[in-house]
């Protein structure tokens, strides 16, 4: 069965799933940009470290019309990560709703080929995925137990271990905006180049 790559990107709390929270995350195919897909995720408890809490809140939709408030702009001296996770308390979706509701896009966008979930680095968001769908999801991982490291994709190519997409100068000239579907789509951008370099060699 043909692949079809799914982009994805997570923003969480902390470093490591169950002991903390995935807060958003982004995803799109590989090929197709426009076929998206984010949710902003109720925490599974307050733990937090304060820096993933600084990175991961920078593009948080429900923070946008309170980051006059300093408490909620993570660029603020007196950022109040706590006061974060408990707004995702109140506004963010059900993870059970949202792996649902991700599944069935998945499903849908990917009717016939089998989908493979790819990012950079593909440990740590691959590990927090796999994890929600583990515990929160009623059903088989569409995702399944593997998926593509995209750097590592692209050393492969160039037959040199110390190259990075971001040699391929496709980015803004700003970096990453830490929304989880705009990085997502980021990586795809850069990895359909990847592809195309594969094809053409």
């Amino acid at each position: 069965m043909d692949k079809k790559y799914i982009s994805i990107d997570i923003e969480a709390s902390g470093p490591t799933p169950g002991k903390y929270s995935m807060i958003s995350f982004g995803a799109c195919i590989v090929g197709n940009r426009e076929l998206q897909f984010y949710r902003e995720l109720k925490p599974l408890n307050h733990n937090y470290v304060t820096e993933a809490m600084k990175i991961g809140c920078l593009g948080l939709r429900c923070l946008d019309n309170l980051k006059s408030q300093d408490e909620f702009n993570p660029k603020s001296g007196i950022f109040n990560p706590r006061k974060v996770l408990e707004l995702l308390s109140d506004v963010g979706e059900e993870v059970q709703k949202a792996l649902s509701e991700y599944v069935s896009w998945i499903k849908l966008n990917t009717k016939g080929f089998k989908p493979i979930e790819a990012a950079t680095a593909i440990k740590f968001d691959a590990m927090f995925t796999s994890w929600y769908f583990d515990n929160f999801y009623d059903g088989e991982n569409p995702l399944g137990h593997s998926g593509e490291d995209m750097n590592s994709f692209y050393r492969g190519i160039m037959r040199n271990p110390n190259v990075s997409m971001k040699d391929l100068n496709l980015r803004d000239e700003r970096s990453l905006p830490h929304n989880a579907l705009e990085d997502a789509i980021q990586q795809a951008k850069e990895f359909e180049e990847v592809l195309r370099i594969m094809k053409s060699e």
